[in-house]
């Protein structure tokens, strides 16, 4: 249950991440800038498991993680997947997270998919399904969802055609805010039980970018600029489509910010808005 997507031009890239989770779920803590080894990094904290799903560091190198729910689970007991995304944060480049995936036993972890995106490199993701790790070639968007993928997927994928071929950063905000209408092909595969109201529209919950359902619901949303001078990391706290949000300027006026800026051959952290930063060992 998760819906990334990101866009890269001739300044970096930017990166735009939907987080859903279990109503259950305790609420994640905002971006907080860490240090580990020679490298800082940006990245929310889930407390539940003490790990995140979305980091930046002063490299440039973003990382982001979905549950893979196709795959089979290892057997045994577990580590939280946001361990694994926390201990690979601080690397610098792609082929370091490829050498270090490849050297972990990653029979410990449920499956997954990680993506990195990089300066002046192609975005690249990896998987593991329970039993392999697989490379893989990337495209914008990607999202997974633990109830009925194949419509979930897509209905989400047909929504971002619906952008063009090259949607600009205000669109791809606008599509992290979206919602799927109810039956709106005449046709609905799926339990009454995933309709909604939500804004005075009446929404098929499961299918929407921004999700809610009965148990689980889009419970936060990032947004990561890198250029070569800077990262910027933008979060909202809740449902994106509660903030009705109109462009990435409005965001950052809005939402919880934090950026590294680049001196020399790294960032140094600095914040704006609500968040201040700290500087802690991972």
């Amino acid at each position: 249950m998760c819906t990334v997507s990101w866009l890269v031009d001739t300044d970096g890239y930017q990166l735009f991440f939907n987080r859903d989770e279990q109503r259950s779920r305790s609420r994640a803590l905002a971006p907080q800038a860490f240090k580990k080894q020679d490298s800082k990094v940006l990245m929310p904290v889930d407390p539940d498991g003490g790990g995140s799903w979305i980091s930046v560091n002063d490299h440039g190198l973003s990382l982001c993680l979905l549950n893979f729910y196709q795959g089979k689970m290892p057997v045994g007991v577990l580590k939280s997947r946001g361990q694994l995304l926390k201990s690979l944060s601080d690397l610098s480049t792609q082929p370091e997270i490829a050498t270090e995936l490849s050297k972990i036993n990653l029979h410990q972890y449920a499956p997954f998919t990680l993506l990195t995106l990089a300066l002046d490199q192609q975005p690249q993701g990896f998987q593991w399904d329970g039993k392999t790790l697989e490379t893989l070639s990337i495209k914008s968007p990607m999202t997974s969802s633990s109830v009925a993928f194949d419509s979930v997927y897509t209905a989400r994928h047909n929504n971002f055609a619906l952008l063009g071929q090259a949607p600009d950063a205000d669109q791809l905000l606008a599509f992290h805010q979206s919602h799927q209408p109810f039956n709106q092909t005449g046709k609905h595969s799926l339990s009454d039980k995933y309709q909604r109201e939500e804004n005075g529209l009446t929404i098929q919950g499961e299918l929407s970018v921004c999700m809610h359902r009965d148990d689980a619901k889009t419970v936060s949303f990032s947004h990561i600029q890198v250029t070569e001078k800077k990262a910027t990391f933008s979060y909202l706290d809740g449902s994106p489509c509660t903030h009705q949000i109109t462009s990435i300027e409005a965001l950052r006026e809005t939402a919880n910010q934090s950026c590294l800026h680049r001196a020399q051959t790294s960032f140094n952290p600095i914040t704006s808005n609500q968040q201040e930063a700290v500087s802690l060992e991972l």
